[in-house]
């Protein structure tokens, strides 16, 4: 690391973006991003930073409200250190990478520092392996870790292993139960769930070995809507059911999934198989080290697709949330969106806890009103108005699907 991007205002703050010579950052509020600001004012990429021998090219990305350096409108310029970022209601700092204190301490040398291990250097394991899991190319970034393609050496198979940031993984105590907790749960078998194969810590590393499966995220099937045309409203009735499986499985373990969003459901259109990811992760992350997570003025998950309760932190959370935000997803599905977009955090929240959702049919003319019936009760603002367990929700579409004879 040779400098970092300091979050100084908007709802990131202080998160921090180490940067890395040949590395190229990209900024916005968009799966194409590698930094992904939770700031709605930001683009979705909405510029980049490009690192090359020690300078800094920003380069605007065609972003709707500007990329300005020290408060002046910019399409490109080199950064020096201390200049200011501004990107939508955010703004961000350069500053020079920290350099290690070499002098003695008490008449002895000081310990040879630890290598940091941050969120852009984690790429760099792309050549080296974990176990018996050898990392070929990065493939996906996400809230918890960023997710590598691997082979698995053992069972000579494909594999995706998940690596954890740095800032989850940097407390040996808690990493250690949450490698005793995942290799736990590994024993649980559902095929609408991305099974786990091995997990462990190697030096910083803590990590989770999965199931590689071809296809694409959900997220990836939203963002074509419109581009490949509107998805028959059937291939969503089957995600529900498919993944309402997943969950049923979950509440009998007893486990709460936080964050059900497009991007944690891999698709395969040509089986039209839905498989629900993170779940064995929600379970070994709960408690202490979830709330570890959160960074200030930031939800953790995809905002869009919270349920009411988990936008206040002291409220319960059961089924009924994963319930909801499976809702959102299907609603996503859809119509191309999720139920509330705003033009900042505080009024997506405002949307979730007190505004009816447009009905589906509105945008998607096809979609049979039993089954937008059975999204809306899903979205519902109280969790008991909405169904008390996967089960029960499971028991609706069982019917929708007889009904509109559709094999499940």
């Amino acid at each position: 690391m040779i400098a970092e991007l300091v979050v100084v205002k908007g709802p990131d703050a202080p998160r921090k973006f180490a940067l890395a010579d040949g590395q190229t950052l990209v900024i916005g509020r968009g799966e194409k991003s590698n930094t992904r600001l939770a700031d709605q004012h930001a683009s979705r990429v909405h510029c980049l930073i490009e690192i090359d021998g020690g300078k800094f090219i920003l380069r605007d990305q065609g972003s709707s409200a500007g990329t300005f350096v020290n408060g002046a409108r910019v399409e490109q310029c080199e950064l020096r250190p201390g200049d200011v970022v501004g990107v939508g209601h955010t703004e961000l700092r350069l500053d020079l990478a920290a350099q290690h204190d070499k002098s003695t301490l008490a008449g002895r040398p000081a310990a040879a520092a630890m290598p940091v291990i941050t969120a852009a250097n984690l790429k760099n394991l792309v050549g080296q392996s974990l176990a018996h899991f050898e990392l070929k190319k990065v493939l996906a970034s996400g809230n918890t870790g960023l997710v590598f393609l691997a082979h698995d050496s053992k069972a000579d198979r494909p594999a995706a292993v998940k690596v954890l940031w740095p800032e989850i993984s940097k407390q040996e105590d808690e990493m250690q139960r949450f490698v005793r907790a995942m290799k736990t749960m590994m024993p649980i078998r559902h095929e609408n769930l991305v099974e786990i194969y091995a997990a462990g810590k190697n030096g910083p590393h803590c990590w989770v070995a999965m199931e590689f499966v071809e296809g694409e995220c959900l997220t990836e099937v939203i963002n074509h809507f419109g581009t490949r045309g509107m998805l028959d409203w059937r291939t969503s009735f089957l995600v529900a059911v498919q993944i309402g499986r997943a969950l049923e499985t979950a509440y009998e373990h007893q486990i709460v999934h936080r964050n059900i969003t497009p991007n944690n459901i891999l698709f395969k259109r040509d089986t039209k198989q839905a498989k629900l990811g993170d779940l064995m992760l929600a379970k070994a992350l709960e408690g202490t080290l979830a709330r570890q997570i959160t960074r200030p003025g930031q939800l953790v998950g995809d905002l869009p697709y919270m349920p009411p309760e988990r936008t206040r932190s002291d409220a319960p959370v059961d089924c009924r949330a994963d319930i909801y935000s499976l809702g959102a997803t299907v609603y996503a599905l859809l119509t191309g969106h999720p139920p509330f977009e705003g033009n900042s955090v505080p009024e997506v929240v405002s949307l979730i806890r007190s505004a009816e959702p447009v009905k589906p049919k509105r945008v998607h003319l096809s979609v049979a009103d039993r089954f937008q019936d059975c999204v809306m009760m899903m979205l519902a603002k109280r969790p008991e108005d909405r169904y008390e367990t996967p089960s029960k929700l499971l028991i609706d579409l069982n019917r929708i699907a007889r009904y509109e004879n559709i094999q499940v």
